[in-house]
């Protein structure tokens, strides 16, 4: 009989769950010393060996959180490959769909803007009266002492509209306070060339341009608001109830706004629904009282929304710019 075969033995399955498991190991290969294992006998000397040595060591995977995508942002990149990397995560932090729409995205300005309101700066949607407020006062704080030309927040056109033609001075005063009054601003208007107001009309933005220099009214918009051969009602109002207020404050006193000349300067028309808060913010920023002195495009919308939701949350004064910049591992 042959000689009997010896039992095989194989040791147990560790199971999955254990923590070794989950655990990679690196292969270290290293050649061994001479003289070390097969060598020669007798009087022969060493030589050296062939074997190699195995040593296995463990490390750790630290996953990092699921990475943040917004369809918007990947269309913009499509559109505009040049967009640098860390333009690109921040803006799919600020515009994910996945994320908390409550979270504070932009606090500056004693004004702050969440997840849920900054994403109206997707394509084909609505800019809400919050990014045109602080866009405004952004504006206003990249102007050297002293200020020739001024940005109202969106509020003061509602202020203006809503004052009765018989309001007496005490309450244009009260009302207009907030706007106007140096003490509150930290800063005279009487030195401004230009005067700002931004307006929102059936669901339209435009803006509302006081040029003192040149006695005239600029209306900027993306859509045509005459009636007729003459300008809407609604814009005429505006003017007479800003000269009240400018007078109230003694402002340009001698200026009559209500009779200046009103004029619609032919701009880039917009070809939807919703890029009039967009386009008009453009304009607002190069808007010399003659001309725009960086032209505006229609196939750059998309890019310019971008660079409103990098503006707003890279924004120095942006009081959750570290921590959004934490967030998204910069």
């Amino acid at each position: 009989m042959g000689p009997s075969l010896a039992p095989t033995y194989s040791e147990p399955l560790v199971p999955q769950s254990q923590a070794e498991a989950s655990l990679p190991t690196e292969v270290i290969v290293e050649d061994a010393e001479e003289g070390v294992g097969a060598g020669g006998s007798g009087s022969q000397a060493p030589k050296p060996s062939s074997m190699k040595r195995y040593k296995r060591t463990a490390k750790r995977i630290v996953k990092r959180p699921p990475a943040f995508k917004s369809p918007f942002v990947t269309q913009c990149v499509k559109q505009f490959p040049k967009i640098p990397h860390v333009d690109r995560v921040v803006a799919d932090y600020a515009l994910a769909e996945m994320g908390d729409p409550s979270e504070i995205l932009c606090d500056m300005y004693e004004m702050y803007i969440r997840r849920e309101e900054l994403s109206c700066l997707n394509a084909g949607r609505w800019v809400n009266s919050m990014i045109v407020a602080i866009v405004s006062r952004m504006m206003n704080g990249q102007q050297a002492p002293p200020a020739h030309t001024h940005f109202f927040k969106p509020s003061f056109s509602v202020v203006l509209s809503n004052l009765k033609s018989n309001a007496t001075t005490q309450v244009i005063l009260e009302r207009c306070a907030m706007y106007l009054d140096p003490d509150t601003l930290g800063h005279d208007l009487s030195s401004c060339d230009m005067m700002f107001i931004s307006v929102c009309e059936n669901n339209h933005w435009h803006v509302h341009v006081v040029n003192f220099a040149a006695g005239r009214v600029e209306i900027l918009s993306s859509l045509p608001l005459w009636r007729g051969n003459n300008i809407s009602a609604a814009t005429r109002r505006l003017s007479m109830a800003l000269h009240k207020a400018l007078h109230a404050y003694r402002i340009h006193m001698d200026a009559d706004v209500s009779s200046f000349v009103h004029v619609q300067p032919h701009l880039l028309q917009q070809l939807n629904g919703s890029d009039c808060g967009v386009l008009v913010l453009k304009f607002m920023e190069f808007w010399n009282g003659a001309t725009l002195t960086t032209s505006v495009a229609e196939d750059k919308t998309n890019m310019y929304r971008l660079q409103l939701v990098l503006q707003l949350v890279l924004n120095e004064r942006n009081s959750v710019r570290d921590t959004i910049m934490a967030a998204c591992h910069l």
